[in-house]
């Protein structure tokens, strides 16, 4: 069959606002859902192409659209980007009203009720997509093969109501997955990373698991579930070789909820990238609980020059109430682990939650300031669908409208915004965490004498500009 996925667009003034101070600095990375639901289907024989509309305009995705006829549309959605799935969808339904509209992603899995009561899907595939996707294709080939009840995973409408299928079993073999399917995405080379995370372009964003058993209570664990599930470093090699010597990547960046959980299974991957040739470097994602002083130094060892933690706040109360399992005092003890080992230090903060004050913010602020953090990035809080804390504000009466304001980088438009302050003081207190971390003399000279390639530079240079302007 022809098929044909979509990841949706999204705009500058969407993610940063009216201000658009990060613009220039922004994640733009390809979507490994779609990759990896292309190189399944693709496995089995059928027709299967893959726009990216952060590169594709709306004209160019109805021509490929007329040009390919496809059978079956399928768009990705998060939270954020579901009203622009949602228009892509209505806007191709008007040339192709006889394909199947199905979605999936981290929204249809936690609200399938919304994919399907705007009225423009036929589908919602809930957590994860391959194998759903592949037993819904079966159905919409030869409907007498297999009835859509039967189908796990999956949600759709039947004489107006709503039909939700029993939740499928996540995948246990990573490895019998194929490896994403980039031959049908954008050039690698059109990607990149925040600025902060990168030195060389360039970089390609690879999982190495899924799956994460942190109970943050901010955090929606639905697509991948709460169950670690790792790829043997073999497989993850493959991929690792694969996007160096056939797509040109010069870094790697693993995007695994957390990198470090499995110690054993860092130790493969270490010792397997410390034979790749030219040292390509590679970054992570990881919790300051699930790692330790030696395996920080074996990690740079092995090429690894940054991590980013989720440190989240300097208050231990908050850290508690955001479900972290670990205190200011850890979050400072492996920072310095790292620094320690060598590496460049992310930090991720969460402001804005329910439980923030104003003294809770500035406390943050001079937390993230003690530390020999390289980059922090003061993320606002945004109570998201199938978190813990959205659903303890819906119960206590709280309404959201996710149509603006929905990218914890915009600091603009607000969602929530709690009730210490006014929105006009919650966005001064994210301008004063910026420009105080970012404008310190000490820390510009530091960051200077720390570049060490011309693309790194670069992208330092861009995120200066945006704290000026700030």
């Amino acid at each position: 069959m022809k098929i044909l996925l979509i990841d949706p667009p999204y705009g500058y003034r969407e993610i940063g606002g009216t201000k658009q101070n990060f613009r220039y600095v922004l994640n733009k990375i390809p979507s490994l859902g779609l990759a990896y639901l292309a190189a399944t289907v693709e496995r089995e024989g059928h027709d299967v192409r893959v726009v990216d509309c952060t590169f594709n305009q709306e004209k160019m995705l109805t021509d490929i659209a007329k040009e390919f006829c496809p059978q079956i549309i399928g768009i990705t959605a998060t939270t954020p980007t579901f009203k622009n799935a949602a228009y892509m969808a209505g806007l191709l339904q008007q040339i192709l009203p006889e394909a199947v509209y199905i979605c999936g992603g981290s929204h249809a899995s936690v609200c399938p009720e919304d994919i399907l009561n705007v009225g423009v899907f036929d589908f919602a595939i809930i957590g994860e997509g391959e194998r759903t996707f592949l037993e819904l294709i079966a159905h919409i080939k030869d409907k007498q093969d297999i009835q859509p009840d039967y189908i796990h995973g999956l949600a759709f409408k039947r004489d107006g109501d709503i039909i939700i299928t029993p939740a499928r079993e996540r995948i246990e073999n990573l490895d019998s997955l194929p490896l994403p399917a980039r031959h049908l995405l954008p050039p690698l080379k059109r990607y990149h990373s925040t600025p902060a995370s990168y030195r060389k372009l360039p970089i390609a964003v690879i999982m190495s698991s899924r799956g994460c058993p942190n109970q943050c209570t901010f955090c929606d664990r639905t697509v991948f579930g709460e169950k670690f599930r790792k790829r043997s470093a073999a497989n993850v090699m493959l991929e690792v070789e694969e996007v160096i010597s056939k797509y040109g990547a010069k870094e790697i960046r693993f995007f695994d909820d957390t990198f470090t959980i499995d110690p054993y299974h860092v130790e493969n991957i270490c010792r397997q990238m410390k034979k790749i040739p030219m040292h390509t470097p590679w970054t992570c994602l990881t919790a300051v609980t699930a790692v330790n002083s030696d395996m920080l130094k074996m990690m740079y060892d092995a090429g690894c020059w940054q991590v980013l933690f989720g440190l989240e706040s300097g208050e231990d109360y908050i850290l508690e109430r955001l479900g972290k399992n670990n205190t200011v005092e850890q979050n400072k003890k492996a920072v310095f682990w790292a620094y320690e080992a060598g590496l460049r230090i992310r930090a991720d903060f969460l402001v804005g939650s329910p439980w923030e004050t104003k003294e809770t913010f500035m406390k943050t602020i001079e937390f993230a300031k003690s530390l020999p953090l390289d980059f922090a990035h003061f993320n606002k809080f945004v109570p998201y669908p199938g978190t813990s804390i959205y659903k303890d504000l819906k119960n206590k009466g709280y309404r959201f409208n996710f149509d603006n304001g929905a990218y914890i980088n915009n600091q603009c438009d607000f969602i929530y915004v709690p009730e210490a302050f006014t929105k006009t003081e919650f966005s001064q207190c994210l301008d004063r965490a910026y420009k105080e971390f970012y404008l310190r003399p000490n820390y510009l000279m530091r960051r200077l004498f720390s570049i060490r390639t011309f693309t790194e530079f670069t992208g330092n240079l861009k995120g200066f500009y945006s704290i000026l302007s700030l």
